[in-house]
C-alpha cells in the first residue's frame, strides 16, 4: 500500500469535501482507478453511502473486539441503532450490561 498527496488539485477543494482517490493495480499492471471521489462514505455531505449499514456493521466489528458472547454484542449494538428514539432515561442506562460478558484485554494506552 502507498499513500501520495494528492497535490494541488485536491488541496484547492478542501475543506469543503474530503477528496480521496484510490488506485489498486491488478496483477498484470492494470490499473483501476476511484477519480476523485469529494465527499467519501461517512462525510456529511454524501449522500450515496448506505451510513446505516456502514455504521451497523462497523459496531458489530467493534463490538466482537468487546464482547465474548455475540447475544450481549447484539443487545448493545441494537441500542446504539435505536438510540434516535430512545428516552432520556434509556439513553441513561445505554451502558448498563453484564460487564462479565466483556473480553478480558490488555491495556493498548500504557
Amino acid at each position: 500500500i502507498t499513500f501520495s498527496h494528492g497535490g494541488p488539485e485536491f488541496d484547492a477543494k478542501y475543506p469543503d469535501g474530503i477528496p480521496t482517490q484510490i488506485d489498486i493495480t491488478i496483477k498484470g499492471g492494470e490499473t483501476i482507478s476511484s477519480g476523485m471521489v469529494m465527499y467519501p462514505s461517512g462525510h456529511a455531505r454524501n449522500t450515496a453511502a448506505d451510513l446505516d449499514n456502514i455504521l451497523l456493521h462497523k459496531n458489530k466489528m467493534l463490538g466482537d473486539i468487546v464482547f465474548s458472547d455475540s447475544a450481549a454484542r447484539e443487545t448493545f449494538v441494537n441500542r446504539l441503532v435505536e438510540m434516535e428514539s430512545a428516552s432520556p432515561a434509556e439513553v441513561a442506562k445505554l451502558y448498563e450490561f453484564d460487564w462479565n460478558s466483556m473480553r478480558s484485554h490488555h491495556c493498548i494506552d500504557g
